[in-house]
């Protein structure tokens, strides 16, 4: 995505905010694949070059459309535990993916990324690399704890931990049920380890 689909003026904000609920609305519907320009423009009450020039193609209105849905804060709050926080996290992002559109725009695109090589670039910084810092903030936090050591290859365990859940929404699985989110955070437990704690004559001469 150019720098032009983010800083470019918009002459109507109102029919800006118009345009990413028609993308949204019909995206649900239709699915991503079935939710063309010309009918989001329609919908929206706007022409078709005025999408184009607000965005440069239709995966960067709905990588926006994407991100007004699930925030890139999403799921960082403390519940109190590593265990607790993921799975928070996985609930909530189990209610966006099966209850607003977001899952059918997230399959979508990463299908399309497939054969589109400026696409997975595209999505990668605006996807990817936020989503890995909700989860990485989730194991810093479990480390300042004092729960776990922060993993050296902490990454590759985000990544396996993500590829999960993309693997399920690209099937068409929106709602995760709770079997699939507590043996999925049992398989992240299970892949860190403890933090190191000094025996109790050290901390006693400490």
């Amino acid at each position: 995505m150019t720098s032009t689909a983010i800083t470019a003026p918009r002459r109507s904000a109102q029919s800006h905010e118009a345009v990413l609920a028609a993308a949204a609305e019909i995206a649900g519907r239709r699915g991503y694949g079935h939710a063309g320009i010309e009918d989001i423009a329609a919908q929206a009450g706007v022409g078709k070059q005025t999408i184009y020039r607000w965005w440069p193609n239709k995966a960067a209105l709905f990588i926006e459309v994407y991100g007004r849905l699930v925030p890139t804060g999403l799921g960082a709050e403390n519940a109190g535990s590593l265990a607790s926080d993921l799975t928070r996290l996985l609930q909530r992002l189990s209610e966006l993916y099966a209850d607003t559109p977001a899952g059918n725009i997230l399959s979508g695109l990463i299908a399309e990324a497939q054969a589109d090589p400026g696409l997975a670039n595209q999505l990668h910084d605006a996807y990817v690399a936020p989503r890995r810092e909700i989860l990485r903030s989730i194991l810093k936090r479990a480390a300042d704890r004092g729960e776990i050591a922060f993993p050296d290859n902490a990454d590759f365990v985000i990544d396996l931990f993500s590829g999960a859940v993309w693997f399920r929404i690209l099937l068409g699985t929106r709602r995760l049920d709770p079997k699939f989110i507590q043996q999925l955070v049992d398989a992240l437990l299970r892949m860190v380890q403890p933090a190191m704690t000094l025996p109790a004559d050290n901390q006693a001469s400490g």
